[in-house]
C-alpha cells in the first residue's frame, strides 16, 4: 500500500515539473518575441532615416564646385542639417544629420575638379 502511495505522489511531482518547465519555456518565447518585435521597428525606422538622408545626399551630389563653394559650412533643410567643408582645392566633405539629433547619419567626399583645368 505504501509503495502506490509514494507512485502517485512522484507523479504528481513529475507533472508540477513539467508544468514549471513548460511556464519557463512559454515566458522565454514570449521575451523573445518581444524583443524581436522591437528590434525590427528599430530597423524599420533606422532604414527609413537612412533613406531619406540618402535623398538629401544625392541632391548635394549633384552640386559642381561653385554650388558646393557657395554651401560651404552647416546649414539646415527640411529637418536636416547639412555640412559641406573644403578639404582641398577639388575635394568637399558633405555629411547629413537630423537637426534634432546633430549625429551625422550619412557623409562623403566628392571630388569636383575646377573646371579651367578638365579636358573637353
Amino acid at each position: 500500500m505504501r509503495a502506490e502511495t509514494a507512485r502517485s505522489g512522484a507523479a504528481i511531482i513529475e507533472a508540477l515539473v513539467a508544468m514549471v518547465m513548460l511556464a519557463v519555456a512559454g515566458t522565454a518565447l514570449i521575451a523573445l518575441l518581444g524583443q524581436t518585435r522591437h528590434s525590427m521597428r528599430t530597423l524599420r525606422d533606422s532604414e527609413k532615416l537612412t533613406r531619406e538622408a540618402s535623398a538629401q545626399l544625392d541632391r548635394l551630389v549633384l552640386f559642381d564646385r561653385a554650388e558646393l563653394a557657395a554651401r560651404e559650412g552647416r546649414y539646415t533643410l527640411a529637418g536636416w542639417s547639412m555640412s559641406v567643408t573644403q578639404v582641398a582645392p577639388a575635394l568637399f566633405d558633405v555629411f547629413v544629420a537630423r537637426t534634432d539629433t546633430g549625429a551625422a547619419l550619412l557623409g562623403t567626399t566628392l571630388y569636383r575638379p575646377d573646371s579651367a583645368y578638365v579636358d573637353r
